[in-house]
């Protein structure tokens, strides 16, 4: 082989190898590859929920493929001790109103789908859900699963606690 073929092999393999051991550093190092865009996450950050039943769902979509929107298929509000205190499920959340959908922004917004609540990467919506009876003041856990049946991804679990006073 000639010195410049050479050089050129010995070049790509050293830039490949700096180019994955830089991304592996920056994410969990080398013994665990990560590929955030491959499973959806979603930050439940800023959620509220009111003693009255009204619960304004933060939600926010951090990670996945950015070619399809992540579904969300349950929704469930939570005891501490993990008892469901009420749920809606897939068929519900499909059938929430436009007007209790408030997007962030306006491009690639947080629709309903005819099998759950569609939340395209990047965005932030507020979704108004509505338990049909009154709680109790304290502590409740507010939890969302993605149509694989997660509810945690790279270590984030797809919840909150809040605190209804």
């Amino acid at each position: 082989m000639e010195k410049i073929t050479i050089l050129a092999l010995l070049g790509l393999i050293i830039a490949t190898g700096v180019t994955f051991g830089l991304y592996q550093i920056n994410f969990q190092g080398f013994g665990h590859l990560t590929n955030y865009s491959k499973t959806p996450a979603y930050s439940l950050a800023g959620t509220r929920l009111y003693e009255n039943g009204t619960l304004f769902l933060q939600i926010a979509r951090t990670a996945g493929p950015d070619t399809y929107g992540g579904f969300i298929v349950l929704v469930q509000v939570l005891y501490p001790n993990g008892t469901v205190v009420y749920q809606w499920n897939a068929s519900q959340l499909a059938h929430i109103p436009k007007s209790h959908i408030h997007n962030e922004f306006s491009l690639h917004p947080v629709t309903t789908t005819p099998f759950a609540l569609e939340v395209p990467l990047g965005q932030n919506a507020t979704v108004i859900l509505q338990i049909p009876f009154h709680l109790k003041p304290g502590y409740y856990i507010v939890r969302v699963y993605d149509v694989d049946g997660s509810y945690q991804a790279y270590g984030v679990k797809f919840q909150v606690e809040v605190y209804v006073s």
